[in-house]
């Protein structure tokens, strides 16, 4: 399916004038890959497996990227949501949700996974606009959309140029009816061994996809190389500090020193790359 979904991905990208790009994502949550044992922070990837082509477009008014393996087409609209991380019909594997939820009210066939109790997200769930969004799109059994706070991402298996544009749609309605959040994180209530990162998350620390890895590409290769030597030796203490709140929800600063790590595993692919043409 791979070759069609860029012919898909190449069709879309006619209408809006825009052009199809490449990337190099592993997408935990589909991407099958395999790490490398002695290169833990690298995948050896499989044939279709790692996201290659990506289209960057705006619909009504929202930041839209689409997304392309050999498996599934990605809907991701960026936002800056006042929700907690929640995914239905598959559980998040970025963010390791645990809690699950027997149903989504109103459609018995689709399970919820969140980190916090059913209660702490009843109000997003019962929201007339996401019963709408999940009415409309008529998830299949592979498929699953995933709510975070910087965005709206959707798993579709599906073939055809509406059906992807009609799911851009609905995940854009859905995003204009989305409580909205607008603050800056406290970075004095991280832990004192990573306050010498505070200064590079401002810069770095970008939670969304597309812009992230726009960053990464218009940085030169001086700024990567001080990205990557000043953040990678605390890659293994970032992990153990965002796996100590289990099930809570992570506080601001520590959703942005994980978004800072993320940032600075992709520069150190991307030097990498850079390395090998």
């Amino acid at each position: 399916m791979e070759n069609y979904s860029v012919d898909l991905l190449r069709e879309i990208a006619k209408q809006f004038r825009k052009s199809v790009r490449s990337t190099n994502l592993f997408d935990a949550n589909v991407c099958t890959s395999p790490a490398d044992p002695e290169r833990p922070w690298e995948h050896l990837a499989l044939p279709g497996d790692i996201f290659r082509h990506k289209l960057d477009i705006v619909y009504r008014g929202h930041e839209v990227t689409l997304r392309v393996n050999g498996e599934f087409v990605v809907i991701e609209v960026s936002g800056n949501f006042d929700v907690d991380v929640c995914s239905i019909n598959r559980r998040d594997r970025v963010f390791q949700l645990k809690s699950r939820f027997s149903q989504m009210p109103g459609f018995p066939s689709l399970p919820v996974f969140s980190r916090r109790p059913d209660t702490d997200i009843s109000q997003l769930l019962n929201s007339p606009a996401l019963q709408r969004a999940l009415d409309a799109l008529r998830l299949k059994n592979n498929e699953s959309m995933h709510i975070y706070r910087n965005g709206i991402v959707l798993y579709l298996q599906r073939e055809s140029q509406g059906d992807v544009m009609s799911a851009v749609e609905v995940l854009c309605d859905l995003a204009a009816e989305l409580p909205m959040l607008d603050e800056e994180p406290d970075l004095d209530a991280l832990p004192v061994q990573f306050k010498g990162l505070s200064d590079l998350i401002p810069m770095w620390a970008v939670s969304d996809d597309k812009a992230r890895s726009e960053l990464i590409e218009q940085a030169s290769h001086e700024k990567l190389e001080h990205l990557v030597a000043e953040v990678a030796p605390h890659i293994s203490a970032i992990n153990e500090y965002l796996d100590s709140f289990g099930d809570e929800a992570l506080p601001e600063a520590a959703v942005a020193l994980g978004a800072l790590a993320e940032c600075a595993l992709e520069a150190q692919l991307r030097l990498r790359d850079g390395q090998k043409t």
